[in-house]
């Protein structure tokens, strides 16, 4: 990977040290992560967690099992696809390490950029763009964080969002919890006071209505399994007829008058 560009990735279960002549953002999309930065010591981030590196800090990372990052680099001095009053903003973003945690609207935005670049991975301008914007959105949060007021309202819609974009995976129940800054205890008592379900029965709920919608438009059970994150399609199928009554393949038959 060119220095100057973004990247998704999964770090190494061997751990790696290093460092380099250019400022690095770090946020994790997915999995566990151990980053010891020299100047910070070390911490376990998760997936929302992320990391300032100036350049030059010596850094030491592994991955712990399943993980994926987003790395966004910026060179030192700036390249051309930057002007110089805004690399002189965003260059104020690393004036010193720094450990942080994404709020949801960051969490939906890094999500979306990553499938971007895991879509188009050899587009240069995209992965410019895409680790512009998510620098400068960064340096937003980081300026106005306001941590006294996490976790204090549920946003619904922003977590739709989250899950929307996460669906296809095995999402977990803490992934949610830590999106909302909850503890998980905290997350299930409030989701069950706003929704009146269980965030399971949600997930469920939010999994069978992308598969009708998919089974309408055509795709096969086994493929509707698959994108919508369950395990198998024999699971699919299990919870499709055990709360709407009717097998996939049977709905999507009566749907198109097969």
């Amino acid at each position: 990977m060119n220095h100057s560009d973004s990247d998704v990735f999964s770090l190494p279960s061997v751990a790696d040290t290093h460092e380099h002549d250019y400022h690095q953002l770090v946020v994790v999309l997915d999995g566990n992560t151990d980053f010891d930065i020299d100047s910070k010591g070390g911490r376990q981030m998760r997936s929302g967690s992320g990391c300032i590196v100036p350049s030059s800090e010596g850094h030491q990372f592994v991955g712990l099992g399943d993980n994926r990052i987003l790395v966004v680099n910026l060179p030192v001095p700036p390249q051309k696809a930057i002007t110089d009053e805004e690399y002189e903003v965003v260059s104020r973003l690393f004036d010193q390490a720094a450990y942080f945690e994404l709020n949801p609207r960051l969490q939906v935005l890094a999500s979306a950029l990553s499938g971007e670049l895991q879509q188009y991975p050899d587009d240069m301008l995209l992965a410019r763009a895409c680790g512009n914007t998510l620098l400068s959105a960064i340096r937003h949060q980081l300026g106005s964080q306001d941590v006294k007021t996490r976790g204090q309202q549920l946003d619904i819609e922003k977590l739709d969002q989250f899950i929307e974009l996460n669906l296809s995976r095995r999402v977990q129940i803490n992934q949610l919890a830590n999106f909302c800054f909850l503890s998980v205890s905290q997350f299930h008592e409030r989701f069950k006071e706003r929704t009146g379900m269980t965030p399971h029965q949600y997930l469920i709920r939010k999994r069978l209505e992308r598969a009708q919608l998919l089974l309408r438009e055509g795709h096969t059970p086994v493929h509707v399994a698959e994108m919508c994150g369950f395990s198998s399609q024999s699971a699919m199928t299990s919870t499709f007829s055990q709360t709407l009554g009717i097998t996939p393949l049977k709905y999507q038959k009566q749907f198109r008058g097969v």
